[in-house]
């Protein structure tokens, strides 16, 4: 009896053990990357976060009032997984690495419990099949190369410990399913892992739709003498979370992107969609940055963005009228795919990530597998086998890539042509290896001209200041310096639907601020480059360094006569701006004070005035400020 049972047992056990299989084939590829350094935003997280790491363990709490990161982000769970790598191991980029892979194994088992139980409720008639379904699921999961992005990037680790949240949710809220009500424990735990999903990243808010269907579904499926009314409060429950959980998020957001009603915002959205869709099912090399706007591919991009979203809309009617395992798939990656439409504009490098679809490879790979079961098992294990091996491959190749971050931006640099975002790092690398030459032809091959003729002249800047051994030399460079900060005052009109470049002006902001630090460390006592430096940072609205410049100016003798009233009506202007208004009233009337008085500054002092109530001074400020003797010199604000 015992000799029969062993083989039926072992065809149990194949599932389960064709998913370990692929679970060590993905721990082996993100194994290789343990000794790379920490890449770009890591710093800003982990590496030089004094903030977190000062934290001790009787103020963790202080985590779940406020963002704890460089980057005002408020992701409590995130940051309490950092502080526990921190505190154990230091700043150990492998600790950090093997907590990703850890996270993301538990990911994978909760990919096949969940996909297990959908199938089950799903497709009853094929219930027998249900593990091998499962298991076949979890391992095109387990090699999908978009996942490399948030496993091995320290700084994608809210993707992956939100996902593991989001699917130990959907787990529970199918486990909470019962034959006369919802199991209240289960249903109770759904919504507090919901909640430590979207505390480890926002965008998990798309899940509570997604939890608040399957509860209203598996509702209908009671029999109608015990569906009461009552148990619709549980996918209520999970929508008012999420909608509290946003309100709660939008009020912390201190970098607000104003939004824009133009037809490329409708074009964004649906060629995110089709990018997302792309990621998720093709099986092409993986990049840091993608094009979307500059994509040769962009109306392809944007008809397959048509076509999901239609698909998800047909799928949520036919849902709602039959249980399909197939609908509930395509509309369970249209509602994953949401929070990433930028339907509310914010601002990432680049419109489209690998880490953006993290959570929603999972319905796409459902639907590939649901879509496969109905062909003969010989071409279903064919199909299925391709696509795993293929995507392996991406996933071994992709792992090398985050060696560093310049091995990053020539993988994009190459694969792209012409893209601005990997080219402007790109240039920048080249910069500070002294390849001048190879830098100007870098930025000079840029296809869109707003950033090509900024980054020329970055390239110019830099080079500039360079070869500023001389007084004469330094006035040169601060000509070019000043050009280019005017250039950086105003974001061309296209960042306003296409957000990197809006962050190609920033770093380039910082990158002027770096330049005029080398021009005025070469030459710290000609008063005129602090000057033009810190009027050149005041226009470009870096406050900060703009006053330790023009306050070295004002200080100094040196400073010609003619330009102390300009420098101290700046330096006022700079500190109102920074918020330290009461300060800026000495150096604002210090500039009245000069001969001749620079009287644009009452423009300035009627709004210090205004701040500290002081309305009869405002009033008079303000008239001066209005009159047409002076009023063409007041500054730019």
């Amino acid at each position: 009896m015992k000799l029969r049972s062993s083989p039926t047992r072992l065809l149990q056990l194949a599932p389960v053990a064709s998913v370990l299989a692929s679970a060590v084939i993905a721990v082996l590829f993100y194994l290789q990357t343990l000794h790379y350094p920490f890449i770009s935003d890591d710093s800003g997280y982990v590496t030089e976060n004094t903030k977190l790491a000062g934290l001790h363990l009787t103020e963790l709490w202080r985590l779940f009032t406020e963002p704890y990161n460089d980057f005002s982000e408020f992701l409590p769970m995130r940051d309490l997984s950092y502080w526990i790598d921190i505190t154990l191991f230091g700043l150990n980029p492998a600790a950090f690495r093997v907590h990703s892979i850890i996270l993301y194994l538990l990911c994978l088992l909760l990919v096949y419990a969940t996909t297990l139980g959908l199938w089950r409720y799903f497709r009853p008639t094929e219930a027998a099949s249900a593990s091998w379904a499962a298991a076949a699921v979890t391992i095109l999961f387990a090699l999908h190369p978009s996942h490399t992005e948030a496993v091995v990037w320290i700084a994608g680790r809210k993707d992956v410990l939100s996902g593991m949240f989001s699917l130990l949710a959907v787990w529970l809220a199918v486990r909470s399913k019962g034959e006369q009500e919802f199991s209240v424990p289960y249903a109770a735990a759904t919504l507090l892992i919901l909640l430590g999903a979207i505390l480890a990243k926002a965008t998990a808010v798309a899940v509570a739709p997604l939890l608040a269907i399957l509860w209203v579904i598996f509702w209908h499926d009671i029999p109608q003498p015990s569906r009461r009314r009552s148990l619709l409060l549980w996918p209520l429950a999970s929508i008012l979370l999420a909608v509290g959980a946003a309100m709660v998020f939008a009020a912390i957001i201190t970098t607000r992107i104003p939004p824009y009603f133009g037809i490329e915002a409708a074009t964004r959205s649906l060629a995110v969609l089709g990018w997302l869709a792309r990621l998720a099912v093709s099986p092409e090399s993986r990049h840091f940055y993608y094009p979307v706007f500059e994509d040769t591919h962009l109306p392809a991009m944007v008809a397959l963005g048509v076509v999901v979203l239609i698909a998800g809309v047909v799928g949520l009617i036919i849902l709602i009228r039959r249980l399909s395992l197939e609908s509930f798939a395509i509309f369970a990656f249209l509602l994953l795919c949401g929070p990433s439409l930028q339907l509310i504009p914010y601002s990432p490098p680049s419109l489209v990530s690998d880490r953006f679809v993290f959570l929603a490879v999972w319905p796409a790979v459902l639907l590939l597998v649901a879509l496969t079961w109905h062909l003969r098992p010989v071409y279903r294990v064919t199909i299925l086998l391709v696509i795993a091996l293929v995507w392996g491959f991406q996933t071994a190749e992709r792992t090398r890539d985050w060696r560093s971050f310049e091995a990053l931006v020539d993988a994009d640099f190459y694969a792209f042509p012409g893209y601005s975002m990997p080219a402007m790092y790109k240039t920048d690398i080249q910069l500070s290896k002294g390849l001048l030459r190879e830098a100007a032809e870098t930025a000079a091959g840029i296809t869109t001209p707003e950033v090509r003729n900024n980054m020329i002249k970055l390239v110019q800047a830099h080079q500039a200041v360079t070869a500023a051994d001389t007084i004469e030399n330094a006035h040169n460079a601060m000509a070019i310096l000043m050009d280019f900060g005017v250039d950086l005052q105003q974001t061309p009109l296209p960042a306003q639907w296409n957000s990197p470049i809006g962050n190609i002006w920033r770093v380039n902001r910082k990158y002027l601020g770096y330049e005029w630090q080398k021009l005025v460390q070469r030459f710290p006592q000609d008063m005129l480059v602090q000057y033009n430096a810190g009027s050149s940072l005041l226009g470009i609205r870096n406050y900060e360094d703009a006053i330790i410049y023009l306050r070295a100016a004002t200080e100094s003798q040196g400073l010609a006569e003619s330009l102390r009233g300009k420098a101290y009506t700046h330096l006022g202007r700079a500190l109102l701006e920074s918020g330290h208004a009461a300060q800026a009233e000495a150096p604002l009337r210090a500039a009245l004070e000069q001969s001749p008085p620079e009287l644009s500054a009452y423009c300035s002092l009627a709004e210090v005035y205004k701040q500290a109530h002081r309305l009869n001074e405002a009033d008079t400020a303000e008239r001066e400020c209005q009159s047409p003797l002076h009023a063409g010199s007041i500054p730019e604000r």
